[in-house]
């Protein structure tokens, strides 16, 4: 049954039945303004709309049933509280979608937070790695410049050598002249030098390497001409005469080959070292320095194969990879 007041289904037992013979309206007890009634007054209870069809006269304002006008406008204030008491739930379901909503924003926030600290982060870091990389090409310039410049002043040391020659194998002794050394060595050679062409002659290196007695090797000795001329002149003479031995020159000691080569820069001895080891590995016969510059060849004569100039080690590791790859198609085959 519906609420005559309010409209609404009464779905408690907390209501009032008119008792008017011609009356049978139901209401909410809260919709009829009985809620403070003893039980007593609610078996007699007469809607208010019977009571202003049968009063007469007299004032009734002291009633606890109210007036024809009260009703209408109790009637209207009475079913909002109704109503909302039934939307108590709806309340409820609406404030935890808004705390749900709050937390949400929240998290959102946080998330933006974080997101934005991450491409802050990101953006030091594509920073820096521009910075490395900017070193790192800087690095690179710089290295071949140093390469450049290291280049550059092995060619003047070179030329400043190039009236220089080492003679390898003469036993040192204390009293030695070291003149008398170079001008023997020219005159058993087959050249006839004077004093004059001689600019200066000298032992270079540590005097003694460790090794006792005749087991010391003796240190180069360095002679450099006054004539660039007779510094070649000697050079093309050693070389038809390969079997020079110490004791033709020094007198009696320690037996040893005499070797007369060019005067070469630390590094171009360190490339020639290098390439002579790489010759042996490879199958080359001949490696050899002229006019500061490392050559190999594999084979000698007409049909032997042209000279290689060796500038750096580079030169030979490209050697190493066409030799790789010729036994590997040979392999192959």
């Amino acid at each position: 049954m519906k609420c005559s007041g309010c409209l609404k289904i009464i779905t408690k037992e907390d209501y009032v039945v008119c008792t008017s013979k011609f009356c049978s309206r139901t209401l909410h007890t809260n919709c009829s303004n009985a809620r403070n009634l003893t039980s007593q007054q609610k078996e007699v209870w007469v809607c208010p709309d019977c009571q202003a069809s049968t009063r007469k006269s007299g004032d009734n304002a002291n009633t606890p049933i109210r007036s024809n006008e009260n009703v209408t406008h109790r009637k209207k204030t009475i079913a909002t509280t109704c109503q909302d008491t039934q939307s108590s739930p709806n309340h409820e379901v609406i404030a935890e979608i808004r705390s749900l909503r709050q937390d949400m924003i929240n998290m959102q926030s946080d998330l933006n937070k974080r997101f934005d600290d991450l491409l802050s982060r990101f953006g030091e870091c594509e920073a820096r790695i521009k910075s490395l990389e900017q070193k790192e090409k800087k690095n690179d310039q710089l290295k071949a410049q140093v390469a450049q410049l290291q280049s550059q002043l092995n060619k003047q040391t070179h030329n400043a050598l190039r009236s220089e020659i080492e003679i390898l194998g003469l036993t040192e002794t204390p009293r030695e002249n070291p003149y008398h050394l170079a001008l023997m060595t020219a005159n058993k050679i087959g050249l006839k030098l004077e004093e004059h062409d001689l600019d200066y002659v000298s032992r270079t290196g540590t005097l003694n390497n460790g090794k006792p007695g005749g087991m010391q090797l003796p240190r180069p000795l360095v002679v450099s001409f006054t004539r660039r001329s007779k510094r070649d002149e000697l050079l093309k003479e050693a070389k038809t005469r390969r079997n020079l031995d110490s004791q033709e020159i020094v007198g009696p000691g320690p037996q040893r080959r005499v070797f007369v080569n060019e005067r070469l820069t630390y590094e171009t001895r360190h490339l020639f070292r290098v390439a002579r080891n790489w010759t042996r590995e490879h199958g080359y016969k001949f490696c050899w320095v002229r006019n500061g510059s490392v050559y190999i060849r594999k084979r000698e004569g007409r049909e032997g194969s042209p000279p290689i100039a060796i500038q750096d080690i580079r030169d030979l590791e490209k050697l190493s990879g066409i030799h790789s790859a010729n036994e590997a198609k040979e392999d192959h085959h």
